[in-house]
């Protein structure tokens, strides 16, 4: 596996992590916070849900951009 690819399954396992069902007064488990850091998204008990989930979201859309060949050729018509 490439380092994009394990960087994106890392960021799937802990988005899923973030944005499951939870309550208001709940916060996030810690090795979820450990994890985050590792991943450049530093949290406390303030820091939204919303906004990691959208930095992660961001973070996976670029991974992915990054992987996809650079696009040599005439663009397709549309049909």
């Amino acid at each position: 596996m490439s380092e994009h690819e394990l960087l994106l399954v890392r960021i799937g396992d802990v988005l899923s992590k973030v944005a499951r069902p939870y309550r208001c007064d709940d916060e996030l488990p810690a090795d979820v916070r450990m994890t985050l850091s590792q991943l450049g998204f530093p949290c406390d008990e303030l820091t939204s849900r919303e906004e990691l989930i959208a930095g992660l979201w961001a973070r996976k859309r670029s991974v992915l951009t990054a992987m996809q060949p650079e696009w040599g050729g005439t663009p397709p018509a549309a049909a």
